[in-house]
């Protein structure tokens, strides 16, 4: 089953209240901690519908997005000039060839946990590696092992009205516990203003959580140097329990 097909075209509705604004001004304060810089070529492997990358061509980055998903890259092409700033491809992270390199690359909102065997995550990283100049950065962020095992997920509902309609995701888990992996259902009901169901989208998004050491084992290996692990949105707090979110540095 393909992720975020018809999916995507619910999917700025159901994340209007994600703060990314907030959070590329998280990601721009730790390039200019890590890397020295700003404002550079910048890489989003993974760039959804384009919202990251909207605001960080507005921070004054050269930015190219990249998702596996057309859908996607169809709604975030649809929002964008015609500027030499930014451009959208269709490209899987584990087999694209840019022909570029660039001077820092993030992937955002857990793309990496969608990499749910080693060979997919190895992929990536290396063609994460081998587009980055010298010295170049790679930021992620990723499902924390402990936490997850620790909390647990759970059933979640989210429900939002827009125009005539009502827009109703409910997210059921399940643990597959040996396999380091979560497989969410996602089922999303357009209703009409009398409640009645119009259409229904259903998705499965599998999501894999991971322990630092697994990262930093095939991050070496691929040639990359670990700068730090913290917990997402905080410049020193090391990662625990409680703190489902990751984000890693890495330098080439």
């Amino acid at each position: 089953m393909k992720v975020f097909a018809e999916y995507a075209h619910y999917y700025d509705l159901l994340y209007q209240d994600k703060a990314y604004k907030r959070e590329v001004v998280y990601i721009d304060a730790l390039i200019k901690r890590y890397a020295g810089y700003s404002k550079k070529d910048l890489l989003d492997v993974g760039c959804g519908t384009g919202n990251h990358a909207l605001w960080l061509v507005k921070k004054g980055y050269r930015v190219v997005g990249i998702d596996r998903s057309f859908e996607m890259i169809d709604i975030a092409k649809s929002r964008i000039g015609g500027g030499d700033n930014i451009k959208f491809y269709k490209a899987d992270s584990t087999r694209f060839n840019l022909k570029h390199k660039f001077d820092i690359a993030i992937s955002l909102f857990h793309v990496m946990s969608y990499q749910i065997t080693n060979e997919s995550l190895y992929h990536s990283f290396k063609n994460v590696y081998t587009h980055l100049r010298k010295n170049g950065l790679f930021i992620f962020d990723f499902w924390y092992g402990p936490a997850v095992l620790s909390q647990k997920p759970t059933t979640r509902l989210k429900k939002i009205k827009y125009r005539d309609t009502i827009i109703e995701r409910i997210a059921t888990p399940t643990m597959q516990v040996d396999k380091n992996r979560v497989d969410i259902q996602y089922t999303i009901d357009i209703k009409d203003e009398k409640r009645k169901v119009i259409k229904r989208v259903k998705e499965i998004h599998s999501m894999r959580y991971f322990f630092l050491p697994e990262l930093h084992f095939m991050l070496a290996d691929v040639g990359f140097k670990i700068v730090a692990n913290l917990r997402w949105l905080s410049f020193k707090k090391e990662l625990n329990t409680r703190n489902w979110s990751g984000v890693l540095i890495a330098r080439k």
